[in-house]
């Protein structure tokens, strides 16, 4: 079991390590398999890989880490580890579209106050549609499209290539993705795969034009279908749904999955009425500054304290999150007791 573990303290440290109980096998896996056969007692491993030999790093060049749960070879651009010096049963490199996205935040020369991290964490681009809209919109106008097609193809063209809530395009776009990479792995789909090489420019282009054309045409009868227009926008169909009766809240909201490229990353499941209601992501999101006499940090969790629908503190922050928002921590006693609704000691009450 492996963890990726982040350290932040008030003298300005950062440190990540790839964390776990990762075993020092005798010898490596063969082919394209991260399996080891182990035919002969020889073959069994007996001890751990040390702490002090997994991959890691300490104040790296840039002032920044990051991870969004790939392998650690690139937590920090400026120096990225060498993946020779591991065990290639550790992990493989890779860097997927959210990872990227990410780095394109945080790998320049900017300050960043504690309210620019809060507003870059909740960036809506797809990165996707920046390694793959020219390509698209080209071959679909060069098909000599229907005058339907020829209108969803001008929406493409036209989007801002984000999934903010009210963006026009997002769905049509995503839509066509899914068709087009259908049955198979998405990795293999690109004109240019992802490589080391290129570990923040790749996977790009369309490798297969006319499937790539033909998707487009079937997503745009289906998009329109499903929910009445080619250009309909993101936060129409995508909603943060909680609570019910007083405490009900149904809000747009903007946010993708991590693998076609959006930082801000949410899933959904359909609902009866064909909506889309975000049920796993960014459920919780802490920002963090270190001050000289105490810290200063903003928070939501979309989820709420209580499970219970019933409950004021079930679908209290699902709005906010909704609308990218996040409220101040309380630090102090005196900001506790501010918002204090009630005291309870065990015992006193059944």
């Amino acid at each position: 079991m492996t963890s990726n573990f982040t350290y932040a303290d008030r003298a300005g440290n950062i440190y990540y390590v790839w964390n776990g109980s990762v075993p020092d096998l005798p010898h490596p896996s063969g082919g394209d398999s991260l399996a080891v056969p182990a035919r002969r007692t020889s073959d069994v491993w007996t001890r751990l890989i040390p702490y002090d030999s997994l991959p890691q790093m300490l104040n790296p060049r840039g002032g920044y880490l990051h991870n969004e749960n790939d392998p650690p070879y690139y937590a920090n651009m400026r120096q990225p580890l060498d993946s020779t010096r591991y065990p290639s049963y550790i992990s493989r490199p890779r860097l997927g579209l959210r990872s990227q996205h990410a780095i394109s935040l945080l790998d320049n020369d900017r300050k960043f106050s504690l309210e620019d991290v809060v507003r870059t964490k909740h960036s809506y681009r797809m990165l996707l549609a920046e390694r793959v809209r020219d390509d698209l919109v080209k071959a679909v106008r060069a098909s000599n499209p229907s005058p339907d097609v020829a209108r969803a193809i001008d929406v493409i063209a036209k989007w801002d290539g984000t999934v903010a809530p009210e963006s026009k395009g997002g769905m049509l776009f995503e839509t066509w993705w899914r068709r087009y990479t259908a049955g198979t792995r998405a990795d293999t789909m690109y004109a240019e795969p992802w490589t080391p090489a290129q570990p923040t420019a790749t996977p790009r282009g369309i490798r297969f034009l006319p499937s790539a054309v033909e998707a487009f045409a079937w997503a745009t009868t289906e998009t329109a279908r499903r929910y009445g227009a080619v250009d309909v926008a993101w936060g129409d169909v995508h909603r943060v749904r909680m609570g019910s009766g007083p405490n009900a809240v149904d809000v747009p909201v903007g946010g993708c999955s991590g693998d076609i490229g959006c930082f801000r990353v949410l899933s959904y499941r359909q609902e009866p009425d064909g909506k889309l209601a975000a049920t796993v992501g960014d459920g919780w999101v802490l920002a963090v500054e270190f001050g000289k006499d105490q810290p200063r940090a903003y928070s939501v969790l979309a989820y709420g304290e209580s499970s219970s629908d019933a409950s004021p503190f079930h679908s209290d922050q699902a709005a906010m999150f909704a609308r990218g928002e996040l409220k101040t921590v309380a630090w102090l006693p005196k900001d506790v007791d501010a918002q204090t609704v009630k005291r309870y000691r065990p015992g006193t009450e059944r």
